[in-house]
Parts: C-alpha cells; structure tokens; sequence
C-alpha cells in the first residue's frame, strides 16, 4: 500500500517524478513468450508530478494517503492544485528525473490499483525561482485518495510559479487523467 511519509528530496529541472514501478514477472519466460505472441502487459506511471520554482537542489515533501478527500483545504500554502492519475500495481517512489535521488513510498497492490485524486501543495516556489540551491527553500505536499478521475482543478494559485501549474500539467494529463501505459 501507500505509506504517508515525510523527506528531502532534490528536484531536477523543476521536477520531481512520481513513479510506480512493475513488479517482475513471476516467470519471467511466460512473459517473453506473451510479448512474442502480441500480449499487452501493463507498464508503469513515471509523471513529472511535483513542480518546482528551483531548477535544482532539496525541497521538503510530505506525501500523505488518505481514506477519502480532505473535507477542507490544508492552510498556510501558496499553490493548491488537484489531478487524476490511475495507478498500476507496483512499486512506489518519487525521484529526479536523472534517476539519482529516490525515496520509497510503498507498493499498490492488485486490490488497490486505480483512479486516484492527488492534491499538490507548494509554498516558496518563487523564493529562488529558477536557481540551483543547496537547502530547501520549498516545501510540498502531496495527497491521496482513491476517486474517479475528474478534470485539473486548481483551488489556489498566489505565487507565480503556481500559476503556471495548469499548463504544466495539460502536458502530462490526458483529458481527465494520467494513466500507465500498457506495452509489449
């Protein structure tokens, strides 16, 4: 399952990814001859999903699951947006986009992969936009709870940087919701 969790994590180009990783095939030949024969098999989720106004160095995460959506919105934060992502099974963790910073997050598991809602929450984007920094200026937040997809919302949009979130967004999401892409 998710795990609510708190870290620092460096951000690189503005971004920090979401990821879920497959777990490995039970037999790992079954799975070649699959692909062989044209079978899909589902692949993971990596969205860029936390945006930052640093272009690189640590920014503070919280990352929170929930049983269902927050009956009010969290105080004291700048940038409050909400997306749709549908999760597949596997392993959970954010990182850089150059792969070299990662923090575990759990795992989704058969019975709870699906359509979820995610808040993101920032404060301090604008402090050093566009700089590299060496101690957190930033800090996110981000929540989850199982839901059916619906549009990108935007509930609170007061630095700069957030208001450029909406369109940041549009480049990943599809219509309604980020989804894993099945492959080969």
């Amino acid at each position: 399952m998710l795990e609510s969790a708190t870290f620092a994590i460096n951000a690189w180009s503005h971004v920090v990814d979401f990821v879920v990783e497959p777990f490995p095939s039970v037999d790992p030949l079954a799975a070649l001859q699959a692909a062989v024969r044209g079978q899909m098999q589902e692949t993971g989720l990596a969205v860029p999903l936390v945006s930052t106004g640093i272009y690189s160095g640590p920014i503070d995460l919280t990352v929170e699951v929930l049983r269902a959506r927050p009956e009010s919105i969290s105080p004291g934060w700048e940038d409050i947006h909400e997306v749709s992502v549908r999760l597949p099974e596997g392993r959970a963790y954010f990182n850089t986009p150059t792969d070299w910073d990662m923090k575990d997050v759990g795992t989704i598991m058969a019975g709870e992969k699906g359509s979820y809602r995610v808040r993101l929450h920032a404060t301090g984007r604008d402090e050093a936009f566009d700089l590299v920094v060496e101690s957190s200026v930033e800090r996110h937040l981000v929540q989850f709870w199982k839901e059916s997809p619906s549009p990108a919302t935007v509930l609170s949009s007061e630095s700069g940087q957030g208001k450029n979130l909406p369109r940041f967004i549009k480049m990943w999401q599809e219509p309604t919701t980020a989804t894993s892409h099945a492959g080969p």
